[in-house]
């Protein structure tokens, strides 16, 4: 398969997984789990609007930016972001798995799907940008 539709492929994948990994947390308060926030007022702080953006919605912005343009710039741009998400998701399935309790087994194995998707994205962004460096030259 073209390294490019994979890449495309990966994107939209984990940003799926990121709003599926969402909805099993709001899972949990149909069975019964607290959501007492202190200082809630109805409405979203923008860091949570700016966080938003950069974890859930940026893996589509790239998705459809590599569906019509190719460039090193972006290249390189979506590589180091694979990398930044693939440190945040191994970090947050750590802390599913070891820290959370009580321990969430939905959460731990779709984490553990993003883990590794987010590794074969990272992989097959490398090996574009290699590709792209000799296709260019």
């Amino acid at each position: 398969m073209d390294s490019k539709i994979k890449i495309i492929f990966y994107w939209l994948l984990i940003g799926v997984c990121f709003i599926l990994h969402n909805s099993l947390h709001e899972l949990e308060v149909f069975y019964g789990k607290n959501l007492d926030i202190i200082n809630a007022n109805g409405v979203i702080p923008l860091g949570v609007h700016i966080f938003t953006i950069l974890s859930l919605v940026s893996p589509f912005i790239l998705a459809l930016l590599f569906m019509n343009f190719s460039s090193k710039g972006l290249s390189w741009s979506a590589t180091i972001w694979s990398i930044l998400f693939l440190l945040l998701n191994i970090i947050h399935l750590f802390e599913t798995l070891i820290i959370e309790r009580p321990f969430n087994l939905a959460q731990a194995v779709l984490l553990s799907f993003i883990v590794v998707s987010n590794i074969l994205l990272t992989k097959t962004l490398w090996k574009f940008n290699k590709e792209f460096k000799v296709n260019k030259a």
